[in-house]
C-alpha cells in the first residue's frame, strides 16, 4: 500500500506541477522577453537576462534550475535545468541568450532559447529514458566562451570520461523568421582537440544523428535540409572541403567527440537578413513557425531518447534526396557503377590483329582502363568526394562518336568538380570559409579526383569511332 501511495503522490505532483509553476512559457514569449531587455553583451544586461531565464525555466517545470558562472574570465554565466529521465544518460538541448552589441537578438538567439524551453515543457508530459538537460549558454557571440567553459567544467569535475554520458547535443539557433526557406540541419566541421585520438582532424556530426533528426522531422511533417535548403549536396561538399568562419555552440561539443548538430532556419547562403542587426526584433518572428519548431524539437528529442546508447560515429556520409548515405552505401553504389564500366570497357579482339592495329587499340583502351583504376581507388579511399566522378562514369558508358559531342561529354563529366571549385571560391570571397588543410578525404580526394577526370577526358577523346 505504501508503494501505491507513493506512485499516486508522484502522479498528483506531476499533474499539479504546471499549476504550481504557473503557465508554461511559449517560444515567442521567451524570445520577446529577451529582446525587450535589449542587447545582452554587458554585465548589467546579462544579469537581467539570467533572472528572466531562471524564472522561465522554473515556469517550464524543469528541475535543478541554476545559474552557473563560466570560468576563464569575461563574467559569462550559463543557465540550465533538467527534465529528469529514468537513467543517467543525457541529451543536451541548448541555445545561447547573449547577443551582439546593438542588436536585441530576438532571432539570434532568443528564438532558440524560447523553443528549447517550450520543448522541454512539452517533454515533461511523457516519461523519458534519458535526462534532457537544457543549457542556455552565454558568450556564444564572443567565440562560444560559455559552452567551452561548461564542457571544461564537466571534464574537470568528472575526469576524461565525464562527457561519455551525453548521448547527443541539439543546438537551436535563429529560428522562426518568416522569410526562411525551410529548416536546416547544420553539419559544421570542427577540428578535434589535442589528446582526442584524432587531433587536428576535421570531424562532422555523425550520420546517425543527422538521420535521426531527419526522420523525426518527417514524423511531424517538418522536412529538414542538410547544410543548405536550396543547394544541399553542394553545400555539404563545400563544408567537407574547407573550414567555416561561422559556427555555433555545437562545434564545441563536436571537438570533444560528442555528437551534436545545430538546427536553424538560416543557412550559409540563406541567412536571416536581420542577423546581427538592430532589426532583429520580436515582431518579425512568426509565432506559428515557432510552435512548429517546438513540435519538431520535441519529436527529435523523443527519437533520440529511444536509443540505448550512441551508435557508431561515422562522419563520412552524404544526404541526398532526404536520405543519409553512409560510407558503405556510397562505396556499394560506386562499386556497382564501376562494375558496369568494367563490362562496358573490355578490350577488343586483338588476336590476329597487326602490330599497328594493336597499338591503336591500346591507345584507345589505356585511358579508359586508367580511369576505372582511379575511380575504384577514389570509391574506397574517398567515397564522399568520389560522387564527383559518378557523372563522368555514367557518361563513359556511352561515349559519343561525333567529335563535337565528345567535347560536350568531357565538359559535362568535369562539371561537378568545376562547380565545387567555383562554390569554394565564391564562399571564400564572401568570407564564409577559409582555406583548410585539404579535403576531408585527404590526399586521396585532392589527387585522385582530378587525375581520374584527366583520364576520363582522354578516354572520351580517343573513343573508337
Amino acid at each position: 500500500m505504501g508503494r501505491l501511495y507513493s506512485v499516486l503522490a508522484g502522479i498528483l505532483f506531476l499533474l499539479a506541477a504546471p499549476v504550481l509553476a504557473g503557465p508554461a512559457p511559449d517560444a515567442r514569449e521567451i524570445a520577446s522577453g529577451l529582446a525587450a531587455l535589449g542587447p545582452r553583451a554587458d554585465p548589467a544586461a546579462r544579469g537581467r537576462a539570467v533572472s528572466f531565464l531562471l524564472d522561465a525555466l522554473r515556469r517550464a517545470g524543469l528541475a535543478g534550475v541554476r545559474a552557473v558562472p563560466a570560468g576563464g574570465g569575461g563574467g559569462f554565466v550559463n543557465v540550465e535545468g533538467v527534465v529528469p529521465g529514468a537513467g543517467p544518460e543525457e541529451i543536451v538541448l541548448s541555445a545561447h541568450y547573449d547577443s551582439v552589441p546593438g542588436s536585441p537578438g530576438a532571432g539570434d538567439d532568443g528564438s532558440g532559447c524560447g523553443v528549447a524551453l517550450a520543448a522541454a515543457a512539452d517533454l515533461r508530459r511523457t516519461p523519458l529514458r534519458h535526462t534532457v538537460r537544457v543549457v542556455l549558454f552565454d558568450g556564444e557571440e564572443a567565440g562560444s566562451r560559455g559552452s567551452e567553459a561548461w564542457l571544461r567544467d564537466q571534464l574537470r569535475e568528472g575526469g576524461a570520461g565525464a562527457t561519455d554520458h551525453i548521448l547527443a547535443g541539439l543546438n537551436l539557433e535563429m529560428l522562426g523568421w518568416g522569410g526562411s526557406a525551410g529548416p536546416v540541419i547544420h553539419i559544421f566541421p570542427a577540428r578535434t582537440l589535442r589528446g582526442s585520438g584524432r587531433s587536428g582532424d576535421r570531424l562532422m556530426p555523425p550520420g546517425w544523428l543527422v538521420h535521426a533528426v531527419q526522420r523525426s522531422g518527417d514524423a511531424v511533417n517538418w522536412p529538414y535540409a542538410v547544410a543548405d535548403d536550396r543547394h544541399s549536396l553542394l553545400a555539404q561538399l563545400v563544408l567537407r572541403s574547407a573550414d567555416v568562419r561561422l559556427g555555433a555552440d555545437s562545434d564545441v561539443f563536436l571537438r570533444r567527440g560528442i555528437p551534436a548538430v545545430t538546427l536553424s532556419d538560416s543557412s550559409l547562403l540563406d541567412l536571416d537578413p536581420a542577423y546581427h542587426r538592430p532589426a532583429d526584433v520580436a515582431a518579425r518572428l512568426d509565432a506559428h513557425r515557432l510552435e512548429r519548431w517546438t513540435e519538431a524539437v520535441s519529436a527529435a528529442v523523443r527519437r533520440l531518447d529511444a536509443l540505448a546508447a550512441r551508435p557508431l560515429f561515422e562522419d563520412q556520409y552524404l544526404d541526398v534526396l532526404g536520405r543519409v548515405w553512409l560510407r558503405r552505401d556510397l562505396i556499394w553504389t560506386g562499386f556497382l557503377l564501376w562494375a558496369l564500366l568494367v563490362l562496358r570497357g573490355r578490350p577488343g579482339r586483338w588476336r590476329g590483329a597487326s602490330a599497328e592495329e594493336r597499338q591503336r587499340q591500346m591507345r584507345t583502351f589505356l585511358p579508359g582502363f586508367l580511369f576505372r583504376v582511379l575511380l575504384m581507388l577514389a570509391i574506397f579511399l574517398a567515397p564522399v568526394f568520389a560522387v564527383l566522378l559518378w557523372p563522368s562514369a555514367l557518361l563513359s558508358l556511352a561515349p559519343p562518336r561525333a567529335l563535337g559531342w565528345r567535347a560536350v561529354w568531357i565538359v559535362l563529366g568535369c562539371l561537378p568538380l568545376f562547380i565545387l571549385l567555383g562554390a569554394l571560391a565564391f564562399a571564400s570571397s564572401q568570407g564564409l570559409v577559409i582555406a583548410s588543410h585539404g579535403f576531408q578525404g585527404g590526399a586521396a580526394a585532392g589527387v585522385l579526383i582530378p587525375a581520374a577526370l584527366v583520364t576520363f577526358s582522354l578516354s572520351v577523346g580517343r573513343a573508337r569511332r
